[in-house]
């Protein structure tokens, strides 16, 4: 049956223990390393590590920084050049994933290029150890971080859990970073302070651009409808009956001495001389015989305009005829002259 390897489980395992006592564990190669076990490049000599102490006495059991032996569950192999380190000599803590494939810093080289170049001028991870030129990296960079630093293959957010290759196209990551693109987002709006409950929101700007007009109608006081004196405009006074037309008040009442003399004095058939005032026009009269009876007019003002205030006089003032000519077959007789008035 196949043998499996003691590290992984899988199948295809062919390197086997070399302890003295013997040992029936396989591993592959990487695994071997990973796993810890003392591997001699000069004797192809392989110790699982339980039985790692029985290298003390080889000659390649010697770390090339310290020169001696000292803790052989520290020491790391060069898959290079075969030399061995103590992890403490390189001050790096010494993982199985460090241990995999693991080169010295005079063997390095470029995982991307694969071309050599000094430990100091490239990016190391912090994982796998291994080295990167900087601008060999995705994304690249020119400048060295002063933080730590992972590569692609180690690189997990530590928020999701997922590596780069797990990733969308969408979701930007960078190796100087502990999470990812899309962790950042939910982190800065996690921490964005949210508005209190309690705090009273502003009004939204479409009700404070409102037009004033509407307030300004209901609230400003209406003034009162101006009153129009009495024979005013002839459109918006009611149409009254000639014969009740209300005197002028813009007219003073005449002098009883200066007064015509009545009908009852003038002849039948003559009408009374009337003495005008120069600024004024005569008015036309009508014939005697349709001339109303001496009596006051009936007061037709509406009853929402107050009358002026005039002293009623003591007797009737004469009317004022309307400017409509009378029919042709009611003209006035012809008004004789002062010198044939008799005396």
């Amino acid at each position: 049956c196949p043998q499996k390897c003691e590290r992984c489980g899988r199948a295809g395992a062919t390197i086997p223990c070399r302890a003295a006592a013997g040992c029936s564990r396989l591993y592959h190669l990487p695994c071997a390393a990973a796993a810890g076990c003392f591997q001699s490049m000069k004797t192809l000599r392989l110790l699982c590590p339980e039985h790692v102490a029985e290298a003390v006495d080889t000659e390649d059991a010697r770390c090339s920084v310290c020169k001696g032996p000292g803790d052989l569950q520290d020491l790391v192999f060069c898959t290079s050049c075969g030399q061995h380190f103590h992890g403490a000599c390189l001050d790096i803590s010494l993982t199985p994933r460090k241990r995999s494939g693991w080169q010295c810093p005079e063997c390095k080289v470029c995982q991307t290029c694969r071309q050599p170049g000094r430990d100091s001028a490239m990016l190391v991870c912090e994982a796998c150890d291994k080295g990167y030129h900087p601008f060999c990296t995705e994304p690249a960079t020119q400048d060295l971080p002063t933080g730590s630093w992972r590569c692609k293959s180690c690189w997990v957010c530590s928020d999701c859990g997922r590596s780069p290759a797990g990733l969308g196209s969408s979701c930007l990551w960078s190796p100087g970073s502990a999470v990812c693109g899309d962790c950042q987002q939910r982190r800065a709006t996690a921490d964005a302070p949210a508005a209190p409950e309690h705090t009273a929101q502003p009004e939204p700007p479409a009700q404070t651009l409102e037009s004033p007009v509407p307030s300004e109608l209901t609230d400003a006081p209406v003034p009162p409808p101006e009153l129009e004196p009495v024979g005013g405009d002839e459109e918006t006074q009611p149409l009254l009956d000639p014969n009740e037309m209300p005197p002028d008040p813009k007219e003073a009442p005449p002098d009883p001495k200066e007064a015509p003399p009545s009908n009852a004095e003038s002849p039948p058939g003559e009408l009374a001389s009337v003495e005008v005032p120069p600024s004024e026009e005569p008015p036309e009269e009508l014939p005697s015989d349709e001339l109303p009876l001496d009596q006051p007019p009936p007061d037709t003002q509406p009853s929402g305009i107050q009358p002026p205030d005039v002293q009623p006089p003591e007797e009737p003032p004469p009317l004022v005829l309307p400017p409509e000519e009378p029919p042709s077959e009611e003209l006035p007789l012809e008004r004789p002259s002062l010198a044939e008035l008799p005396p």
